[in-house]
């Protein structure tokens, strides 16, 4: 499907609901001229009362003008929380292409995440149903503290953080959020943001900006990334505030 198509049928599924923060429409944007990618990407937010329904595109790096007329490659949908408005939404996303397997879902399918997939022409789409918070057990007592002291020590590597913060995050618990916003005052973390920001928890908010405002202009990369995770999560904020 050509992007103008893909546009069109988004805004037509979702007609009627909210959208949680301002999309992220690449080309529309200079501060992401010089992002290097051979692709141009597109992120939508609809929220509506406990859910999220975050929308991703994307196609090749052609000239501006020429994008409405260019093939998407990817259209992805992460259905988030609790919403049965949404979900009824992005199934109309879905069903607008044939069923597919999908190539990655069996490599993916050990992560937690429902997946589903068609194609529409050369436009491969897929519907992802993040799992929902639920009881889990807690990670031993003396694996906690050792990971946690990984993340509070100033000295830690990049490598050594993202590793701890992936072994912490099997476990989904008040301490764990604690840790992880603790972790963010020491330094900073994208893999922590990423993962409360998946996780609606507001109060990594405050931090996701400061990261923003520390960004280098020559730094497209990590400015699209945390811009990214910021929409997120304001998203989430209206899903509180709809309570």
């Amino acid at each position: 499907m050509q992007l103008s198509h893909v546009q069109a049928l988004l805004d037509s599924s979702f007609e009627g609901m909210s959208e949680g923060a301002s999309r992220m429409y690449e080309p529309e944007d200079a501060r992401f001229d010089q992002r290097l990618s051979a692709v141009w990407l597109e992120y939508r937010w609809y929220v509506h009362e406990r859910g999220l329904a975050e929308v991703f595109v994307k196609w090749k790096r052609v000239e501006k003008a020429a994008c409405a007329l260019e093939e998407v490659s990817v259209l992805r949908l992460h259905l988030l929380g609790h919403s049965a408005a949404l979900t009824e939404r992005a199934q109309r996303v879905l069903d607008a292409g044939r069923p597919s397997p999908g190539r990655l879902l069996e490599l993916l399918g050990a992560d937690g995440v429902k997946r589903e997939s068609s194609v529409a022409g050369t436009t491969g789409i897929t519907l992802e149903h993040w799992p929902h918070p639920s009881p889990q057990p807690l990670l031993p007592e003396e694996t906690f503290q050792a990971l946690s002291a990984v993340l509070l020590d100033a000295h830690s590597t990049f490598e050594e953080r993202h590793e701890a913060v992936d072994r912490l995050c099997r476990e989904r618990s008040p301490r764990v959020v604690r840790t992880l916003l603790a972790t963010l005052e020491v330094g900073p973390s994208l893999s922590a943001l990423r993962r409360l920001s998946e996780w609606g928890e507001p109060g990594a908010l405050p931090h996701v900006e400061r990261a923003l405002a520390q960004v280098a202009p020559d730094n497209p990369a990590d400015l699209w990334t945390l811009t990214a995770l910021q929409r997120r999560l304001e998203a989430w904020t209206r899903t509180f505030q709809g309570m």
